[in-house]
């Protein structure tokens, strides 16, 4: 007999949250991680891109899929137990910082590539929410107060610097 894998969730049908400023906007939105053409865990994607008067310019987007161990790591800044974390790839990055009544993004890809926006909290609620879901997803933890334990021990050992 088989096993049975769940049907992949098309990309318009995983759970998302946008968000928009003056000048750029943010997609964060759960996918699956994977490793040799196999599903190997939970985590989300960061897509942030610049603004102007007519839209958001999605074509020009930066995005970074957060690895299993990255993703406890943006989960500890939306907590508040870490006030920053740096995403970094060998061609671009995401930063998120934590300030008086928001988180601020901030993306970079190459010259003439930076791309930011503050999250208010009602949509730093959300995020919050869906990275914590995929944590759970990622973790088997099916007792929350066990992942936020662990959230908050591990982020004790990160280094911003």
């Amino acid at each position: 007999m088989l096993d049975k894998q769940p049907a992949e969730l098309s990309p318009a049908d995983q759970a998302k949250v946008r968000c928009y400023g003056s000048a750029g906007a943010l997609t964060v939105e759960a996918t699956q991680l994977h490793k040799n053409g196999q599903v190997c865990g939970d985590t989300v994607n960061l897509d942030v891109a610049p603004k102007d008067s007519d839209g958001v310019k999605w074509d020009r987007k930066i995005t970074l899929q957060l690895s299993d161990s990255e993703l406890p790591i943006l989960a500890s800044v939306c907590l508040g137990y870490l006030p920053i974390a740096r995403f970094k790839r060998p061609d671009k990055g995401i930063i998120i910082e934590r300030q008086a009544n928001k988180m601020y993004i901030n993306a970079t890809q190459g010259a003439g590539n930076n791309f930011s926006l503050p999250v208010p909290i009602g949509q730093a609620f959300q995020i919050t929410a869906l990275v914590l879901a995929q944590l759970q997803k990622q973790t088997e933890l099916s007792d929350g107060s066990l992942l936020i334990a662990a959230l908050r021990g591990s982020s004790a050992l990160y280094k911003t610097n």
